[in-house]
């Protein structure tokens, strides 16, 4: 867990689920106007799932503590730079943490959503069909999260 904000997480949390995309980060900034407004926190996660078998020309399989890792710094680069953007606007910045899971995003964001007041994710990730459709985390999450669930679109 890394904290980008000062202060102890209070009021309502707000939980988000990241990664690489532009549904994401949209969905990320909003995260954060929604936790200022509820005077709470963000939970920022990123889930990644481990290949089945990785094999490179090589033939070495990473370990993974080194994929996890790599999604570590990805995901915390991902909230630094949502909330050094509100900061360089003047906006508050609302207490934040980010976290990494090994597992399905739709699963993770489902378990994680009974200890949040609202969940929050983007239209579509970066395996969308069509720019219409709501993704697939997106819909799995409506349908079976355990709080409110907040769907941004791009």
């Amino acid at each position: 867990m890394t904290e980008t904000a000062q202060g102890p997480a209070t009021g309502e949390r707000v939980l988000v689920g990241i990664d690489d995309s532009e549904g994401a980060a949209l969905a990320l900034d909003y995260a954060l106007d929604e936790a200022v407004r509820r005077g709470g926190s963000v939970r920022a996660v990123m889930a990644f799932e481990p290949p089945y078998v990785w094999i490179t020309a090589e033939g070495i399989v990473p370990p993974t503590s080194d994929l996890q890792a790599d999604a570590r710094k990805e995901a915390a680069r991902i909230a630094e730079l949502a909330v050094q953007s509100r900061r360089d606007r003047g906006l508050a910045v609302p207490a934040t943490e980010v976290e990494v899971y090994s597992g399905p995003p739709s699963a993770v964001l489902q378990r994680l959503s009974k200890d949040a007041d609202v969940l929050v994710v983007g239209h579509r990730g970066r395996g969308g069909v069509a720019s219409h459709l709501i993704g697939s985390v997106g819909l799995n999450c409506v349908v079976h999260a355990a709080c409110t669930v907040i769907v941004v679109r791009g």
